[in-house]
This record gives C-alpha cells, structure tokens and sequence, in this order.
C-alpha cells in the first residue's frame, strides 16, 4: 500500500495539516518544540500525531490508546476528519463526530451501506489490516512486539498475525463446530442403537414365549379343529357360532311349527274319514249344515297341508344352512381357541414391532458409522488447522527466510558480530562472535539492536503472505538505549532501508540526529496554546 498524501483536520493536537508524502527524501526526521513546558522540550509537541493520523484515517482507531474526547481537538473548531489519499487513485475521508467513512475509487464512489461493510471493503481493496499495517509501517513506542522474551504460544500467534493465517484458525472453528455436532449425531444415534437392540431382544423373547403358548393351545385341538381355527379369525369364528345358535333356534321353532301342522293336518284328516252324512228323511239329500262343515274341513286340510309342506321346505334349506357354517368347536374348546387367537394376535403385533425395530437398528447401525466416518476426518482437520498442524508446517517452512532476513539486519546492526538461530519450537539461541550466549544476559543496547532485527524479519514475512507492505516506515524512538555502536548500526540499517521506502525517524538520541543531520529532511511539529502545526523543510 503507498500512502500519496494525509489532510488533517482538528485531529488530536493538529488544528490542520497538509502533508505530501510523494514528495521530499526518503528520510525524515520528526523534531518536536512544545512551546506549552517550560522550559520549553519536544515531549508532547505531537510528533506521533502523523502516524496517529494515518492510522485513524485507515482503520477508525489509534495505535494509542485515546477516547472520544482526547481525539477531538478541544482547542480548534470544525469536525475531527482526516482525509487520506492511497495507491495513486483512492481518496479515504474519515470523520470522527457524527462518524463517516467514505471511499471514493477514481471517480467511482465505493462507500458501502454503513461504515462496517464500507470498513471491509477497504481493508480488502487496500489488501491490509491493523495488524498488518502496524507491523509493515511502525517500529519502536507503542507498536513494540517482543518476540525474543514471548513464550512458545505468543511466539506462534506473532508469526501468524505477521503471516496472516488468522483464516486457518476460523477453519478451525467451523470443523470444531461440525465435529461437535457430528459427535453428537453419533452419540444420539449410539443411544438410539442400542434402545433399538434392547427392545429387540426383548420383543425376541415375549416372540418365544407367545409361539410356545401358541404351540401348548394347538396341541390341546384335534387335526380338524387346528385347520379350522387358522383359516378363521377369533371374530369370525363367534360370528358363524352365532349364526349357528340362530340356525338352531329357528330350526327348533320351524319344527316345533312343522309338528303342529302335521298333528292338525291328522286331526282334520280323522275328522274327514270318520264324517258320515245323513240323507233327509222327506227329500234324501244331505242336509245343508253338513256339507258345509265338510267344505270348511277340506279348507283346513289343504291350508295345514300348506303350512307342513312350507314348514318341510324351511326345515330342508335350514339344515343345508347349518351344514354351511358348521362350527366343529365344542363350548370346551371355546376358551382355549379364544387364548390362542389372542396369541396369534399378539404374535403377529410383536413381528410387526420386530420389524420395525429392525429397521430402525439397520438405519441408525449406518448413522453411527458414518457419524463415526464424519468425526474421524473432521479430528484430523481439526489438528491440520491447528498449531501441530498447517501452523507448525508453514512455521517450518518459513523458518530459514525468517532466520536469513533476522541475520541479514543483524549484521548491518551489529556489523555481524551477532547471528540468530531458531527451531520448530521457535526458541531462539543467539550468537556472538560465533559463542552462544543467553538473551537475557546481553546488554540493553545489544538486546535492543537483536530486537529490532527480529521486528525487521518479521516485518519480512509480510513478502510470504502476499499482503501489501506500505511506503512509510516509522521509527518511534528505536535509538533508545543504544549506544554508539548500536547508533551507527541503526543508522547503517536506516540507510538500507531508504532505499526503498520513505523513513520517518523520531528519536531524542543526539547522535543518531548529528548523523542523520545531513542525511535527511525536517518536519518540525511545534505546538503552541494547544495548537499543533507541522512545517516540512
């Protein structure tokens, strides 16, 4: 990312600041005049104000730490805004109250629905973050890393805040949350399994039990009488002994009827047989009265005749009835074949239940297995995106150039008398004049020298994750107990690096400012009843 030019308005201590970083050297030394101390000194002139600004203006935060109330110049009126322009064509203004974000893209405005997205819009287009920005552009106060006295973990999350793998990790996340959930499926499934297994044995034996009671009620019934009862239900079986109670009662009424046509059709029978007219004595004919008794007689006759031959044809069709739903259980039998009908019954309710168990076995035999499948691959992703994993493979990989670039700033700083090793577990074993010596043993000076190299390498790691490194570069009092070895070795380093990029150097060591005196620009940053201004030279 090339940072072009920054407009500051009413930011901390600048009531306004126009500054062109295009323009001008590569080095530049940031001199502070505080005309509010006495006596008069360059702490609090606002020399950090530049980088703060920058900063602000990216990412809507400070590498300081400051509230709303500290950010707003209370000295100055007008709104708080920095407006900044990056890459040649992209204008970023940010003001602080009311908050606004806006990205314009040539002429094309990019501002997204609110500042968040529009926040996440830039960082992608720009191809950076804070981190990543802190790391490429500001060395020294208030950005320090001290990787050298971090422990093995602080260490890993330097190197992959440097790196840029922070997505590894949200990988990570995600396979944990499917692994959870896949452990859970499994372990629902497990307890699904085995009630389905459980009930199943259960059902085999109450199976067992029923077909021995069906096997003991069946040995109880002739060969007849066993056929008889499979091929009918309990219900249609009490339906035909029904039927055929009804048959018998109504067979028992008709031949009751059919006896008491025939004993009338015998009495009207006698009756005809024994009648003996008697002729008149004056005429010779019958009397009237008698013949007609003897038609009424020969009335009865045809009409109980009538009736014994209908009561015969009823009797005929009833027996062939009754032969029809023969029924060959005796009321003995009765109970047995009621018991081992409600054991068919329930036999057949408990295969149905079998099988259905069955099935649910079968299904979630195979959900267990692959849940199992599913846990299985989504642990070992879990541990490739973990720090044993794809962390500590690429840590690995990355350790030689890691250890080149260290060494490499290391002997412009200590004119090589100091070499750096580190292993898989990133512990460091620091050399002097070829002798192994302990970190914490060394000098401030040569800490702070072995330091700065080791921020410098990590700075070059930005190359490997393909993230942009900005054109500026802050060195915020980074002489600091130094001396004049280490001086000279930082202004070595200095001097390389402007080579490429512009420096801005702050720093209250004398020396380093005599040396650097011919080497560089000013920005003068004077502050006065509050008020910051900035005057480039």
């Amino acid at each position: 990312m090339k940072v072009n030019k920054i407009s500051i308005h009413n930011f901390l201590s600048i009531e306004h600041a126009e500054i062109n970083f295009d323009q001008g050297g590569n080095i530049i030394r940031i001199v502070g005049i505080n005309q509010d101390t006495t006596p008069i000194s360059s702490n609090g002139a606002g020399k950090s104000s530049i980088i703060e600004a920058i900063t602000f203006g990216l990412f809507g935060k400070t590498i300081r730490k400051t509230n709303d109330r500290s950010l707003k110049n209370k000295h100055t009126k007008g709104k708080c805004s920095v407006t900044l322009t990056v890459n040649d064509n992209i204008v970023i203004e940010r003001v602080k109250k009311p908050p606004m974000l806006s990205v314009m893209v040539g002429t094309e405005n990019c501002t997204q629905d609110s500042i968040l997205t529009t926040q996440a819009y830039l960082e992608q287009i720009l191809n950076t973050n804070y981190n990543v920005f802190l790391a490429s552009m500001v060395f020294g106060q208030g950005n320090g890393k001290d990787f050298l006295t971090a422990t093995p973990e602080e260490k890993r999350s330097i190197l992959q805040s440097f790196l840029d793998v922070g997505e590894l990790f949200k990988n990570r996340q995600a396979i944990r949350s499917l692994k959870s959930k896949a452990y859970t499926d499994k372990k629902v499934a497990t307890t699904v399994y085995s009630e389905a297994s459980t009930d199943i044995k259960k059902l085999d034996v109450r199976i067992s039990k029923t077909k021995k009671l069906i096997k003991q009620g069946n040995s109880l019934l002739d060969s007849e009488k066993s056929k008889f009862i499979k091929k009918y239900s309990f219900s249609e079986i009490q339906e035909m002994e029904r039927r055929q109670h009804d048959l018998d009662v109504e067979f028992e009424r008709v031949s009751c009827n059919l006896s008491t046509a025939k004993s009338r059709l015998d009495r009207v029978k006698s009756e005809i047989r024994n009648f003996k007219p008697i002729k008149c004595d004056h005429c010779g004919n019958q009397p009237t009265e008698a013949l007609k008794y003897l038609d009424e007689l020969t009335l009865k006759f045809d009409r109980y005749r009538e009736d014994k031959d209908g009561f015969t044809r009823t009797i005929a069709a009833l027996t062939v009835r009754i032969s029809e739903c023969d029924v060959p259980i005796s009321l003995q039998d009765f109970e047995t074949v009621e018991k081992l009908k409600t054991f068919e019954a329930e036999l057949k309710v408990l295969n149905s239940q079998r099988r259905a168990k069955a099935r649910v076995l079968n299904k979630k035999s195979k959900e267990v297995s692959s849940s199992q499948k599913d846990y299985d691959t989504l642990r070992f992703w879990e541990t490739a995106f973990s720090e044993n994993g794809l962390i500590k493979y690429i840590i690995k990989n990355i350790l030689e150039f890691f250890t080149q670039r260290v060494n490499y700033y290391l002997r412009i700083l200590t004119s090589a008398e100091f070499e750096v090793t580190f292993d898989e577990t990133l512990k460091e074993c620091v050399y002097n004049k070829g002798q192994e010596v302990f970190y914490d043993a060394l000098s401030g000076g040569e800490k702070k020298r072995v330091s700065i190299a080791v921020m410098m390498g990590l700075n070059d790691l930005l190359i490997l994750s393909g993230k942009d490194r900005s054109n500026l570069i802050f060195f915020d009092e980074m002489a600091d107990s130094l001396d004049l070895e280490g001086v000279k070795g930082l202004y070595d380093l200095i001097m390389d690096i402007s080579a490429n990029k512009k420096i801005f150097i702050i720093t209250h060591n004398d020396y380093l400012n005599s040396i650097l005196e011919d080497e560089s620009d000013e920005f003068v940053v004077e502050k006065k009843d509050g008020i910051t201004k900035i005057k480039t030279t």
